[in-house]
């Protein structure tokens, strides 16, 4: 039997705040799983809605982890996973769609009783409810597809998944600014170097450069309310001591050979902001954060 979900290999899975391109059309995803709509038993008629469209996201979800499981611990595996995965990522803008529609959207993050309740739907089936600028949108099921497809995945995959379940512990950024200190991101730097260092031919290759070099970039750039360099145009002090100890805790990785041709460039110039840095960052391939929508986490 063909699946649903049995469309082209993997992106990166974001929501709102994050940076993906959604892979699959979320108005066919809606069409396949949204159930009549049922009155609920708080007078409001998404919470019920969303579960009775996501109990057959379940039995996909099911028949999916029995496909990997049964191609376990090989590419094949990874890459039945990496199908249903652009499924779930969908599926989760579709919800946040849901939310956008509904006319008590709104409420959801200030009226408590009715955010748990939506929240309690969502993690029953491995979603989860966020929110960012106020506004609330369906994310990931904190350690969901680990925990389901963990056991059966290569263990490239199953290192990828682990990275990305701790980092969304801890909220990245909010409003275009940092909610990590500096010295985290270097540490998320050097933590995906190793990784792509060990997992060479990893099929999400891509997805895990992607996220080195967003957090290198950020870290390079800053954020429109957390810049690197100051008013003045100096590097910030914080910045500053952050790439030194960068340096000197992890001189011998790929992403220390960028920080430290950075750390000369600026050296040279008193350690103010100029023209070269836009030279320096198009030489790397890496882009400015200034101005962009970073990801929530």
């Amino acid at each position: 039997m063909r699946w649903l979900f049995l469309l082209v290999v993997p992106v990166i899975a974001c929501s709102r705040g994050r940076a993906h391109d959604s892979p699959v059309d979320t108005a066919t995803v809606t069409a396949a799983s949204r159930p009549d709509s049922a009155p609920s038993r708080i007078g409001w008629r998404l919470p019920d809605s969303v579960d009775r469209y996501l109990t057959v996201f379940d039995s996909i979800a099911d028949r999916a982890q029995a496909v990997v499981q049964a191609r376990a611990k090989t590419p094949a595996a990874d890459s039945a996973f990496a199908h249903f995965s652009r499924y779930y990522y969908a599926l989760e803008d579709t919800i946040t769609q849901e939310i956008d529609n509904d006319r008590r959207a709104g409420d959801l993050a200030i009226n408590s009783d009715l955010s748990d309740t939506l929240t309690g739907v969502l993690r029953r089936h491995g979603f989860d409810l966020n929110f960012s600028e106020g506004n609330a949108f369906a994310d990931e099921g904190p350690g969901y597809l680990i925990r389901k497809f963990g056991p059966y995945v290569t263990n490239a995959m199953r290192d990828y998944l682990a990275i990305r379940t701790t980092e969304q512990q801890t909220r990245f950024s909010e409003d275009a600014g940092l909610r990590i200190p500096w010295d985290s991101i270097a540490e998320r730097i050097v933590i995906w170097d190793a990784f792509l260092d060990r997992h060479s031919t990893f099929l999400w290759r891509y997805e895990a450069t992607y996220w080195r070099d967003m957090y290198l970039e950020t870290y390079l750039t800053g954020m429109d309310n957390s810049r690197t360099f100051t008013d003045s145009g100096t590097l910030d002090p914080d910045v500053r001591a952050s790439y030194q100890t960068f340096l000197r805790r992890h001189p011998d990785t790929p992403s220390a050979e960028v920080v430290r041709e950075y750390w000369s460039l600026l050296h040279a110039s008193g350690f103010r902001s100029d023209s070269s840095v836009d030279g320096f960052l198009k030489k790397h391939k890496l882009h400015s954060m200034l101005g962009v929508q970073p990801p929530t986490n």
